[in-house]
């Protein structure tokens, strides 16, 4: 490494430091999980992983692709899985990624070569705000789920120019949901498209976890969604989900598909195992909305703030950096894997403690999370 590289590396890294917001690879949480984003607990279920161990014994395809898909890298089992995402959620087609992040990066950078403008929602996650960076097309980023502002925006599309809105259905921060319904009438009126990212709605909204917009009947009314393995399925991965023409579009303009080496055919076959348990999981989605409905009384009881949502992702707000790392830490000696979030995920003063509820939490652990935090916060502010 150059002297002047490796000074402007190490001035970087010392400014994040001093900021009190460096981050490090740490240890798998320990004690009762309420921070992944396991939320109906397939990362551990037991019939997925017996599902899994008899499929990879009778007929375990390659582990290997060998190539990017274009190549060498496409098989039967990757085409078997497109097939059954596209019919399960209702879409034309689907096209699978490395992950959640790859699938909104490569559709929405690819999507410049045909729009000319992107409606942000201010909130969206990491992949989707690089996607429509690298895009090449006007962003308009609007205030979060105001609906007033996103017309203002799409207002300023020209006769024949061709815009998108992208949103989240559940906002992984705030644990918020957009009005999808209002979003895409909006959009279908001034002739915009809609691309919807389902990664913490994926598996547990919906008939049989098919997602927020299978659930408000909006299959035909966006232009893509976005699914991911890695959340409430347990896995990884991504896709997804459009119609066949689009399909084809990002086969041909979508870099993250088009150059990376294809995905294992045995990777392809577990994800679909594990999307086929999705409709025998209507008792782990009661528990997970029967633990929200709980978690909601507990936090109208607390005198601390409590972000309003309605969702398995509650945030307790715990302004500065120092401060809700001491909340974390006291968190985690009781034994409650309940997690800070700090800058730059979050904005400076709105740091927080970002609680994932799980179909196998219990109204016990929930009890002692809401204890623990009292503690927590009392003793952050006798300091």
């Amino acid at each position: 490494m150059s002297e002047a590289v490796r000074r402007a590396v190490n001035e970087a890294l010392a400014e994040r430091q001093q900021a009190g917001l460096m981050r490090r690879m740490p240890p798998p949480p320990q004690g009762v999980d309420f921070c992944s984003n396991d939320y109906l607990g397939l990362a551990r279920d037991q019939r997925l992983r017996r599902r899994l161990a008899e499929i990879s014994a009778c007929r375990a395809p390659p582990h290997g692709a060998t190539g990017s898909r274009l190549i060498s890298g496409n098989h039967p089992e990757l085409e078997a899985l497109e097939h059954w995402l596209a019919e399960f959620y209702h879409a034309e087609a689907a096209l699978v990624f490395s992950s959640g992040f790859a699938a909104n990066m490569g559709l929405l950078a690819s999507l410049g070569g045909v729009v000319n403008m992107l409606f942000c929602d201010r909130l969206l996650h990491a992949s989707a705000i690089d996607g429509c960076r690298l895009s090449g097309a006007e962003r308009m980023i609007f205030a979060h789920n105001d609906m007033a502002g996103l017309e203002s925006g799409i207002d300023r599309l020209k006769p024949g120019e061709a815009g998108v809105v992208v949103v989240e259905s559940l906002y992984s921060m705030d644990g918020d949901f957009a009005p999808l319904a209002q979003i895409a009438a909006l959009a279908d009126s001034r002739g915009a498209g809609v691309v919807v990212d389902e990664a913490h709605a994926n598996g547990v909204m919906g008939p049989e976890g098919r997602g927020a917009v299978v659930a408000a009947g909006l299959e035909d009314a966006v232009l893509a969604r976005v699914v991911t393995f890695g959340k409430a399925l347990g896995l990884s991965g991504g896709a997804v989900l459009c119609s066949a023409a689009l399909r084809d579009y990002l086969v041909n303009f979508a870099r993250p598909f088009v150059f990376s080496t294809g995905l294992s055919p045995l990777w392809a076959l577990w994800v679909r195992t594990a999307c086929e348990l999705l409709p025998e999981l209507d008792d782990s989605r009661a528990r997970l909305r029967a633990n929200v409905a709980f978690f909601r009384r507990r936090a109208a009881e607390s005198p601390w703030n409590w972000l309003p949502s309605k969702s398995w992702i509650q945030c307790l707000v715990v302004p500065g950096p120092a401060e809700v790392r001491q909340v974390g830490e006291a968190l985690q000696q009781q034994g409650l894997a309940a997690l800070p979030i700090r800058a730059p995920t979050v904005p400076p003063g709105q740091e927080r403690i970002r609680v994932c509820l799980h179909a196998h939490n219990t109204p016990e652990e929930i009890d002692r999370l809401f204890a623990a935090a009292d503690g927590a916060m009392r003793a952050l502010g006798a300091r």
